[in-house]
This record gives structure tokens, sequence and C-alpha cells, in this order.
């Protein structure tokens, strides 16, 4: 028989946006490797009627995750009420440890289910304190969050012993002291974190049968899940197909049953293991740009626990699909300059070629004259993968040295490609003259009228 426990992961205010994504991520884990399975009231189900229905079913053996509370109450979602003083206690829960995290539940309604036939359970006789970063992405490592860490170490070691088969006593135990080693981690990093375990350990306390157990689980057996990636760039369609291929395998040779989740770039498709222990699905991935892209897929299969308890396993691994765009050259083939005065007019001629010499029909070719002030023209390939522009740049009336860029962008289908020359201008004399000669016209006038004043 399996054991089961109720994990209470309401999600709707600070606290729970804080805490319950660990439980559905790490806390699940971890007891899935420990051949428990944990039953998630996420969100929206952890409410009245499907915690009443999860605690019924003769599988469940406790209860944990977090809650809002008071004295005589313990909250899900919405701060709806699960467990109260004064409600009648199924006859099913008469073999459940209650255990979740929530202010003041251990001052009455921890005593009142213990007299009601629970055997044992932990609560906080004031309010349960902690800091956190809300740093939290998935929840499936407490290291995501630098501070809420050290609750999360403390409090689930509790029901980790427990799935180990310590005794609760023995659990409870280790748990304290486990808080009390992260709270001095803790006060090297942040004083109020450090206060917060302390008053919280403090405040923790045991209620119950301390020789109370978990039922022994089945048959504990150690798997391996291996993966291959394949991919497949198709340009016209503008998409990667991403095949995925694995195999989960179990150490005493016995075929593993269940699923694996294959994950690639926030996308998951949970896939069922054939009757050999293999799984396959594929991902089609839609792009914008033909560059190389690598994805990485990772597949986590969960384990499964009916006659054997199958240990959840994982693996990761990248592929890179490369461009599949094609090699271009652009040539310019002529450039003719004329000056007039202070401007140049240019015409620029060129053409662009794919890597089997071939035109390149249409494509946008960027050109760009440069100097002191750069000018910048657009212009199209035509059927021949021929482009021509005229252009005007101004020219000083000094020697003036132009560079000519022309440069194809590219598409989906090709590369793009440059290409660069340079266009010298000689000193335009008739300028240079002219300013020459109102120079020394000007330099005359001066040294005449110095002259005359002089005598």
């Amino acid at each position: 028989m399996a054991v089961k426990l109720v994990v209470c992961a309401p999600y709707y205010e600070t606290a729970t946006f804080l805490w319950s994504p660990f439980l559905k991520g790490w806390v699940a884990k971890e007891l899935r490797k420990r051949c428990v399975e944990p039953v998630v009231l996420w969100g929206n189900d952890c409410i009245p009627d499907k915690f009443a229905a999860a605690m019924v079913d003769p599988e469940t053996k406790g209860v944990l995750g977090v809650g809002h509370g008071s004295d005589s109450e313990f909250t899900g979602q919405g701060h709806s009420t699960l467990v109260k003083v004064g409600m009648l206690i199924p006859k099913e829960w008469k073999d459940d440890c209650f255990a979740p995290v929530s202010c003041l539940v251990g001052k009455r309604l921890l005593p009142y289910l213990i007299q009601q036939g629970v055997p044992c359970g932990l609560g906080e006789v004031t309010e349960y304190w902690f800091t956190a970063m809300g740093t939290v992405t998935d929840g499936l490592d407490p290291e995501e969050d630098p501070l809420l860490k050290y609750f999360l170490y403390a409090e689930y070691t509790f029901w980790y012993r427990l799935a180990e088969g310590a005794t609760a006593g023995e659990a409870y135990d280790v748990m304290i002291e486990e808080y009390k080693r992260q709270a001095e981690e803790a006060k090297k990093v942040d004083s109020t974190t450090w206060w917060c375990l302390q008053v919280d350990w403090q405040n923790r306390k045991f209620f119950g049968d301390r020789g109370y157990r978990l039922p022994p689980a089945p048959e504990r057996v150690l798997t391996k899940t291996t993966v291959t990636v394949t991919a497949e760039r198709q340009p016209t369609r503008k998409r990667d197909v991403i095949q995925v291929a694995g195999r989960v395998e179990a150490e005493d040779g016995t075929i593993p049953m269940g699923w694996v989740r294959v994950k690639l770039d926030g996308r998951e498709d949970q896939v069922p293991l054939d009757s050999d222990g293999t799984f396959a699905t594929s991902f089609t991935v839609y792009w914008e740009h033909n560059i190389d892209t690598t994805y990485t897929v990772k597949v986590e299969y969960e384990g499964w626990r009916k006659e054997k308890c199958y240990v959840p396993s994982a693996a990761a691994t990248s592929v890179t699909v490369k461009s599949t765009r094609s090699h271009t050259s652009t040539k310019i083939t002529k450039i003719e300059a004329k000056r007039e005065d202070d401007t140049v007019h240019l015409t620029i001629e060129g053409e662009v070629k794919d890597a089997d010499d071939k035109p390149v029909v249409g494509g946008e070719v960027e050109i760009l004259v440069w100097d002191d002030f750069p000018a910048r023209e657009y212009v199209k390939t035509d059927e021949k993968g021929r482009f021509s522009v005229k252009m005007a740049a101004l020219a000083g009336w000094l020697e003036t040295l132009f560079s000519v860029h022309a440069c194809y962008k590219g598409d989906d289908l090709r590369m793009p490609s440059c290409d660069k020359k340079y266009v010298k201008f000689p000193p335009n004399w008739k300028v240079i003259l002219t300013v020459l000669g109102a120079a020394a016209i000007i330099i005359a006038l001066i040294f005449i009228a110095i002259t005359v004043t002089g005598g």
C-alpha cells in the first residue's frame, strides 16, 4: 500500500506566494525520493471539500504544508477553514500526523485534535515568523531564496526523517536541532532571519505520541533516466522540430512504471512510459531569425509507488541547431564620382550572389558613404542580383577620402555580406586659389593701412 501525505499549498497572498511553490516543487520531490506520495492541494484545490476528500483516503497518513491559522482553526485558500476546534474528526484521521506550518494552532487546535484521536502533530503556540527575498522561480530548490531556505531546510527535516523510518519524536528532535543550526548559519547573513528562526523553534511544540511512525513504504528501487535529443531546422517554415527520446531503467532489472515530465524552455509535456520503460515526444519551436540556437531539455521521472517504490530520477541534455543560411558575397563593381564645388555626386553599382554564384534577387542592400558627414541609402537588388544608386556627399576643399560600404542585410535563407572601397578626391584648387587670393588682398590692405598711419 502506498503512503500518502496531504500537502496544503494555498496560493493567494504574500506568505503563500513565497512558501507554497516550494511545497509543490522541492518538498514533493523529496518526499517521492523517500517513497512517500505527496497529494499536493495547490492554490484553488486547497479548499475544504478537496481537503476532506484527501484526508479520508485510507492511504493518507499525514498533513503538512502551510496555511494561516488561529488558536482554533487552520485555513487554506482564501482563508477557508479546513480544520477547527469542535469539528467532528473522521475515523480515518486516527492514524494521521498533523503538522502544517501555521500561526497559533498549537494553543488549542492541536490539543483538540490529539484529544479526538489524532496520534501526533506539531503546532506553533505563537505566530510563525519567517523572512524571504521573494526570488522563487519553480520552487524546486530552496537555494532560489537565500533567506527562506533556512526555514525550509529546518522545517521539512521532520517529514523527511519520518519518511525515512524515524519515530515522530526522533524526527521532531532532529528538526529542532536543525532549526538551531540554520539559525546560526543565518546569523552570518541577516539578524532578522536569525531572530525569526530562534522564535520559531522555541514555540514549535510537539503534541501526542512520540513513538508514532509512518507505515513502511514499498520496496525502494533506484532508477536511472537517460535522454537523447535531435533537432531538425525547417527554414522555409521558420521552425525547429526537436525530437526527444529516452528510457527509465530500474537497478533491479524490472521495468518502471509511471511517466516523465519533459521540459524545454518553459514548455512541458507529460509523457507516459511505454511497456519497456521508454518514452518519446517532440516539440515544435517557431523562430524569427535563422541563427544558431541551443535548446536544453530536462526530463524528470517522478517515480512510481505501488508494489515497489521506483525512486525519481532525472536527466538533461542540450542540442544546438545551426543556422541553415547560405553564404553570400557582395561586390561593389563600379563607382563614378563628380565634384561640384563642395558636393560630390556618386553613382555606385554592385551585385550580390549566393554560395552557388547565383544572383540574390530582391535583397536589401545598405549603401553608406562615409567621411565627416555620412550619407546612407537602401536599395533592392534586381532580377540579376545587381544594385545601383546615386548619392551625394559633402566634400571639403582639401583632399578628401571617402569610404563606400555596401552591405547585403541577409534573410532567413542567406547570410549577410559586405564590400568596401575607397574614393579619393584631390583638393578643390578653384576654392583654394580663391581663398588664397582673398587672403592676399586682405593682407595687402592691412599693410597699406599700417603704412599710411605710420606716415
